[in-house]
């Protein structure tokens, strides 16, 4: 774990200390919060394309040289915490509370992980029977399908990153929706 928990301190100074600047992410409609347009955040690795013929091709965010190392960072942590999990792509939120989602799109679990300097921010995990679960994933990785479990972020106050790494497929794969 001692790998892992030097890996989870870079990036956060990536993030707090050296001002890690995120652009706005105007794509996921289903996480914004009524009245909001955007949030600062970025997809990196495999993302589903309707302008690439419904299929799953690399994210050009992640062609980028400061999110191509972001991504070879984000990867690593992950495939040094856990090695068997199969991760194609790494989702960034930065300040923001995410509203009550599914993430349709994902394949099997996710695992999240909060980074920054924050108070609050829980993840809010709901069972089958709408219950949430307040789960506290500040600098502490959690695994969870968020494709079967609805969720949302608590407030909270501070610098507040997280990481969610998923399966999303394989790129050229062609998708029939």
């Amino acid at each position: 774990m001692n790998g892992v928990w030097s890996q989870i301190l870079d990036l956060d100074n990536l993030f707090v200390k050296d001002k890690f600047y995120f652009g706005r992410n105007y794509n996921r409609g289903n996480v914004l919060k009524q009245g909001d347009k955007y949030y600062h955040g970025v997809c990196l690795g495999i993302v589903f394309s309707w302008t690439h013929g419904n299929e799953y091709t690399i994210s050009s965010a992640s062609k980028q040289p400061k999110y191509a190392e972001l991504l070879k960072k984000g990867m690593n942590l992950i495939n040094t915490f856990d090695p068997e999990f199969k991760c194609s792509t790494i989702q960034f939120n930065k300040n923001y509370r995410i509203a009550k989602h599914l993430d349709s799109n994902n394949v099997g679990e996710s695992y999240i992980i909060g980074l920054g300097d924050y108070v609050g921010g829980e993840l809010i995990v709901y069972d089958k029977d709408d219950k949430p679960t307040y789960v506290n994933i500040n600098h502490r990785f959690y695994k969870f399908n968020g494709s079967e479990y609805y969720h949302e972020v608590a407030d909270f106050i501070g610098e507040r990153i997280t990481l969610v790494f998923f399966f999303l497929g394989e790129p050229g794969k062609i998708i029939k929706k």
